[in-house]
């Protein structure tokens, strides 16, 4: 991590801690730096996009995180890694689940909802990879789109959930990977239409 990297880091880290009752805007980055140790304008300087960006990095962050705890693959069938891998991102976020919420709400408003799609395509492209993935045909997109559908839900369910160790959460996600095994294959079209800027590419 650059210094740079470490920064954006730290103003990260303060400035989770009012999301959950301010929610995200440039004044509480720029506090936040502050809170940090560091001059208010940093708050700008390493994220001139502005909250955006910031939420940008941290899911980027939490995708490194996951990658780093998951356990050796090889020991793993392919659902079992898919759901290993989703439970290891979800528990990531149980020290911010407000937060985590707030910014779900955030990443809904129009304006700033191709980004959202954009963290969910990283966060299950990643999960993908770690459990073995190599297809490149239209299996990409399905397989990522149904796997995007598997997260969010799980995700929107663990904000409600309130059993013990989010037991209730993990029996909902091994009920939509079944879900998903079920289903036939979907088409192409189908699966761009959640990640239109990959067939772009």
């Amino acid at each position: 991590m650059n210094d740079r990297d470490e920064i954006k880091t730290q103003i990260i880290k303060h400035a989770l801690i009012h999301v959950p009752f301010e929610g995200w805007s440039q004044d509480l980055l720029e506090r936040a730096a502050k809170e940090a140790g560091m001059d208010a304008s940093y708050g700008w300087r390493v994220f001139p996009k502005g909250p955006l960006e910031a939420i940008s990095y941290w899911s980027q962050l939490l995708d490194r995180q996951m990658v780093a705890d998951l356990p050796d693959p090889s020991n793993y069938r392919v659902r079992e890694k898919v759901a290993l891998a989703v439970k290891t991102r979800l528990c990531l976020l149980i020290p911010y689940r407000e937060a985590a919420g707030k910014t779900a709400a955030y990443l809904a408003f129009p304006p700033y909802m191709g980004q959202g799609s954009r963290l969910l395509y990283q966060t299950v492209n990643e999960i993908w990879y770690y459990a073995g993935d190599t297809s490149t045909d239209y299996n990409f997109y399905t397989k990522r789109a149904l796997l995007a559908w598997v997260y969010a839900s799980t995700f929107l369910y663990w904000l409600r959930d309130h059993s013990d160790h989010f037991e209730a959460t993990w029996s909902f996600l091994e009920r939509r990977i079944d879900e998903v095994l079920a289903l036939p294959k979907i088409p192409k079209k189908i699966a761009e239409t959640l990640f239109p800027w990959k067939s772009r590419d």
